[in-house]
């Protein structure tokens, strides 16, 4: 006989973002259950790199600009909460980013970047060559500028997202595995989600933070969301260096808190394959010693890869779906889930207790079938 349990909420994903709505829910008074069918922090959330910017993205510059401020300080304010009783600590920290510029037109490229953060309020400047080799003498010659924004904040997304599920799962919360399948709606209205082991859960509430595997679930629309798949090559190498974070033609490296050196990435389109390939390590290896050449000796000690969700605009879907009353989305962020995933679980919450819709930038209404 299968069983079947009954449920406030039901999360489904135990990414950044599906923890952090578990644990808005859960201070709020709601006991959800969170199903995930691999770990918490298994996919993306687990292998991001972790950056927290408001200076470029999708939708940047423009509208979401503010809401990815706003989610910075979010972060800031639960890493203060947090300081004393988490268990680990996920190493929030601001960062200095360097873009380069080996020709004039990138330069004049750069200049206008820089002139649209500043009049936003950002901290950036440009500089010339000879500042960026005093800055990081291990870039390559020929750099003819670069911009310097002091805007962006890091952190470590493996322990960022164990943390909050910690702190939710203190709160009340419920971790289990499971492989969701389908949701079961009557007369229009949420009655629960069923399970691949055959178990369902009644609950009048779902969430759906599932990345790019909602289109597994039967009854409901696919989101328009692709899984883009990424992959960071972790490096040793002697010295303090590449404090800064480097970036040129797409390709960024940073020394991390324990000394490793973190270099990345690319976006391809590989479906569901989240294997590390040869073809996307010597990619990223090629990249960047194209601008930091002594990068050459530094050892690979692991490569990871994830598949981002991604939407077709490039813009989280937050917002009660169309299919039936009790179906919440909150996905698609792409490499801004790790930066959104407070700013989404309040969205979400405020759906939830006071019918607040979420920002029209991001509502799941802008596709009408969802």
């Amino acid at each position: 006989m299968h069983s079947r349990l009954t449920a406030d909420a039901v999360v489904i994903g135990a990414g950044a973002v599906g923890c952090a709505v578990a644990l808005r829910l859960a201070r709020n008074g709601i006991s959800p259950i969170v199903i995930e069918r691999d770990d918490i922090a298994f996919n993306a959330s687990g292998y991001a790199w972790g950056g927290l910017s408001a200076h470029f993205g999708s939708g940047v510059p423009g509208p979401m600009t503010e809401h990815y401020r706003t989610s910075i300080a979010k972060h800031i304010e639960l890493y203060d909460e947090f300081a004393e009783t988490a268990a680990i600590d996920w190493q929030l920290q601001k960062v200095t980013s360097l873009s380069l510029a080996d020709d004039e037109n990138t330069a004049a490229e750069l200049a206008k970047d820089v002139e649209w953060m500043r009049s936003e309020g950002f901290v950036a400047e440009v500089i010339d060559g000879n500042d960026v080799y005093r800055l990081e003498p291990a870039i390559r010659e020929g750099i003819v500028a670069a911009s310097v924004v002091n805007a962006g904040w890091e952190l470590d997304s493996y322990s960022y997202t164990k943390s909050i599920a910690t702190e939710a799962e203190r709160r009340g919360t419920t971790f289990t595995d499971g492989n969701v399948v389908a949701i079961h709606t009557k007369s229009d209205i949420l009655t629960g989600v069923a399970l691949a082991d055959g178990s369902t859960i009644s609950t009048p509430i779902a969430i759906l933070a599932t990345g790019p595997w909602t289109s597994e679930i039967q009854g409901i629309t696919a989101l328009p969301i692709k899984p883009i798949k990424g992959e960071i090559l972790r490096l040793s190498r002697a010295g303090n260096d590449l404090q800064k974070r480097v970036g040129f033609d797409g390709f960024n490296v940073g020394r991390k808190p324990d000394g490793s050196v973190w270099a990345g990435t690319y976006e391809w389109d590989r479906g569901f394959n989240r294997k590390v390939t040869e073809e996307g390590r010597q990619h990223i290896f090629n990249g960047i010693t194209g601008y930091i050449p002594s990068l050459k000796e530094a050892v690979i000690t692991t490569s990871t890869a994830c598949l981002r969700p991604v939407a077709t605009d490039g813009l989280p879907i937050v917002g009660p779906s169309s299919v039936a009353q009790g179906i919440f989305y909150a996905n698609g962020a792409g490499k801004k889930g790790i930066l959104l995933s407070p700013l989404i679980a309040d969205w979400i919450a405020d759906l939830i207790h006071d019918e607040i819709s979420a920002p029209k930038i991001v509502s799941a209404t802008r596709f009408l079938d969802i």
